[in-house]
């Protein structure tokens, strides 16, 4: 399924900041999250929770949760996605910090901290001790993440051949992994074990989406992996997927939601 990767690729950029590269088409094409997402979230958090915002990016889940009531400090190191988060939480409760979980120094602890597609950019060495530094006891945190694939999958092996053809290192081995199978992988295997955190819960959310195969396109493109390619080759790599595509693309999207409380 299609999902962000920290794998390294070698370059002299750094993979966590190139979507600021496309940072209007980001906002455009990405998804947002299911309500129900934000719903149980809300229910597992303390009341009328303050929240942090790591990785916030364009908004599409700051604006969601403060459309719920809460005063949100979010947290966006890249300059270019920053701007256009302004655009979107202007006249919101909403403060932003040009800063990484790594920098931030918070001034008062969070009742929630959240991190929508996001949380794999950060250091694996700091980020539980920092989240759990930034969270009062009893707070929550929520991690969450879409993934998706073709559904039509006549469809999905012509994309999968032309990845295989033109960019192997971004052709998936086989078939995508089930979601549920992927709940028992990272981040729940290092958060079971952080003496830190307790109660924890998982829950996946099944949705659709359909895009024209333009959109699709533009959204696959603002994937770190495919930024990651030179310009040339990203280039041709589209056009070998415009052959194949029909032209409106529906995707099978499924939201992982990881839920803990700070001990």
């Amino acid at each position: 399924m299609t999902g962000e990767s920290d794998e390294d690729i070698a370059t002299d950029r750094v993979q966590a900041l190139v979507f600021g590269e496309v940072a209007t088409e980001y906002e455009r094409v990405r998804p947002g999250y299911p309500e129900a997402l934000v719903d149980e979230v809300l229910a597992y958090a303390p009341p009328q929770p303050t929240a942090l915002d790591i990785g916030a990016g364009t908004g599409k889940a700051t604006v969601a949760f403060e459309g719920r009531g809460l005063r949100i400090t979010a947290l966006e190191p890249d300059p270019a996605m920053a701007v256009v988060l302004r655009q979107r939480v202007a006249g919101l409760a909403v403060n932003i910090a040009m800063a990484s979980l790594e920098t931030y120094q918070p001034e008062e602890s969070y009742d929630l901290v959240y991190s929508a597609q996001a949380f794999h950019w950060t250091a694996p060495d700091t980020r539980w001790a920092r989240t759990a530094a930034a969270l009062r006891p009893g707070g929550a945190l929520a991690l969450f993440w879409n993934y998706d694939r073709v559904a039509d999958p006549e469809v999905r092996a012509k994309v999968f051949g032309v990845l295989r053809e033109q960019v192997p290192m971004l052709a998936p081995a086989g078939e995508p992994p089930e979601p549920d199978s992927l709940l028992k992988l990272w981040p729940n295997d290092e958060l079971s074990v952080r003496p830190e955190f307790g109660e924890l819960r998982q829950k996946v959310y099944r949705w659709k989406r359909e895009l024209s195969a333009e959109d699709y396109l533009a959204y696959l493109t603002t994937q770190s992996s495919y930024r990651m390619l030179e310009a040339d080759e990203r280039q041709d790599l589209v056009d070998a997927l415009v052959a194949v595509l029909p032209s409106q693309v529906v995707l099978d999207v499924a939201t992982l939601l990881h839920l803990a409380k700070r001990r």
